[in-house]
């Protein structure tokens, strides 16, 4: 368990639980990886991420080179070389590309690859020891994290080596670039050549290996370790240097539980004639007490977890990703979702502010036009008043024109009459009006010939009775005469009927 103090990594808890050894050359390593996690997490209960660490022998690692082009485009052919490079089908495995160097027009990308199944049965071992897988990192960036955290100004170009039990993780370095290769030879090796020569199980020739005062006993396994390492890495060196570039290394660096045999950094430095050193992470680490921490890898993954940015991949199962994504996104939602929240509290107190103050104008103004609004509704209530009695004032005053109308028609009847004379009205009577038609008055009368008083009337007669309607026609309310009828069968009377058409602007 790691943390940062002032800057300065820290390693609160460590915990180790051994292999058999018996096991370590058997294909068990998940199985007893699942016991291990169990035994570690016992008691303890520790919760939060975690990282895991593939040792080399379960992961490939390639060295690819792509031209520099634009991120969509360098990712097909990123994609295109891992199906050539890897030999399994690409949804058998889980992979991942890290940036490892840079060369004129050339991006080096180092591409690393482990089975599906192996990272998904190891991932549930984990989360079933109560662990919450976060990154699953190949020991050969955790062991270059680790190196450049305890050898920070190193310039020169630089080999690491990381000896394990059944591996060894080869890493050139020379400045920002790398490159890794898996070398399929450990510690084990030397355990193996001991039970062989001593006549020993493999837990007896392990002890014999670590103990100090069995130097020459693991001599000769020592030497022939180094000499088919001298072996590999010369060969490696000349491949990286073809394909690559990169310049011979100056010096070698060892770490990893085979390193720190006795005299073996000696034995390899005169295989190799350049300087070979143990360098040790744990200079650059606090500890707290009783912690017994000796695993570089553990280091370099607690360096690229908490002191980015540092050249990393996550080996961690799509799914498994997915979820840790939303996971760790959670906080952050939460927290968007806080801030959102308390974001807007400012502009609701405001605008509550600002409502209160409208609704205390709105209150105010509404005490005042009270008043005004009373007025205003008696206003038009008088208004509705003044209306009706004009109303009703036009109609008595429509009365008052229609009566005045018929007494000028009457007067003016009267007044023809008169000036004819002899002649007398008999009848006159309203004719109903239809829709838009004046109304129509009928008339009927007689008038006296008293020059033929027994005999029929005279020519003079009608003329009288046509000057009677000319003079009728000039009334006011009079547009016009029709329908003029005449009898003159009764002797010295001239009978007549017309209709009056009334004016529609004298209306009666």
């Amino acid at each position: 368990m790691f943390n940062l103090s002032g800057g300065r990594l820290q390693c609160v808890h460590a915990a180790v639980e051994p292999f058999p050894v018996r096991a370590v050359g058997e294909d068990r390593w998940l199985e007893n990886t699942t016991t291990a996690l169990r035994a570690l997490n016992a008691g303890h209960q520790w919760t939060g991420p975690a990282v895991l660490v593939l040792p080399a022998h379960l992961t490939l690692t390639k060295q690819l080179k792509t031209p520099r082009v634009e991120p969509t485009k360098r990712e097909k052919i990123i994609r295109f070389e891992a199906e050539q490079a890897i030999p399994y089908a690409l949804a058998e495995v889980v992979w991942d590309t890290v940036l490892s160097g840079q060369r004129d027009d050339e991006e080096e990308v180092m591409l690393v690859a482990a089975k599906l199944d192996i990272t998904t049965q190891l991932c549930a071992a984990a989360q079933a020891a109560g662990f919450t897988p976060r990154r699953i990192l190949p020991s050969s960036l955790a062991t270059l994290a680790g190196y450049r955290l305890a050898q920070p100004a190193q310039a020169q170009p630089v080999l690491v080596l990381n000896l394990g039990a059944r591996s060894t993780t080869l890493l050139q370095v020379e400045g920002n670039r790398f490159v890794a290769r898996t070398l399929a030879l450990g510690g084990s090796s030397i355990t193996q050549q001991l039970a062989e020569n001593q006549d020993c199980d493999a837990d007896e020739a392990e002890r014999i290996k670590l103990s100090e005062r069995s130097a020459g006993l693991v001599a000769d396994a020592m030497e022939t370790l180094a000499t088919r390492l001298a072996q590999e890495i010369t060969r490696s060196v000349l491949h990286f240097g073809r394909q690559s570039g990169l310049a011979n290394p100056a010096r070698v660096f060892l770490t990893g539980g085979t390193s720190g045999l006795a005299g073996f950094p000696e034995t390899l430095a005169a295989k190799l004639k350049i300087p070979v050193d143990h360098f040790d992470a744990l200079g650059a680490v606090e500890l707290s007490a009783a912690t017994a921490l000796t695993s570089t890898d553990l280091i370099g993954a607690a360096v690229i977890e908490l002191r980015p940015p540092q050249p990393a991949v996550n080996l961690l199962p799509v799914k498994l990703r997915q979820q840790e994504n939303r996971r760790r996104q959670q906080p952050w939602l939460l927290a968007a979702a806080v801030l959102a929240v308390a974001a807007l509290v400012p502009p609701i107190i405001h605008y509550r502010q600002v409502t209160a103050m409208a609704r205390a104008k709105i209150a105010a103004m509404e005490e005042a036009m009270a008043p005004l609004r009373a007025r205003e509704a008696r206003n038009r209530e008088n208004l509705a008043r003044l209306e009706q009695l004009k109303a009703q004032v036009a109609q008595l005053q429509s009365v008052q024109d229609r009566r005045a109308g018929w007494q000028q028609l009457f007067t003016g009847l009267q007044e023809r009459l008169v000036k004819v004379e002899d002649v007398w009205l008999e009848k006159l009577h309203t004719i109903p009006p239809a829709p838009g038609v004046p109304m129509n008055l009928v008339v009927s009368g007689r008038m006296l010939d008293k020059t033929n008083p027994l005999a029929k009337v005279s020519p003079e007669t009608f003329t009288r009775v046509k000057d009677l309607l000319a003079g009728i026609v000039d009334l006011p309310s009079v547009s016009a005469v029709e329908g003029e009828r005449f009898d003159n069968s009764q002797p010295g009377i001239l009978k007549f009927d017309f209709v009056l058409v009334i004016d529609p602007a004298h209306p009666l």
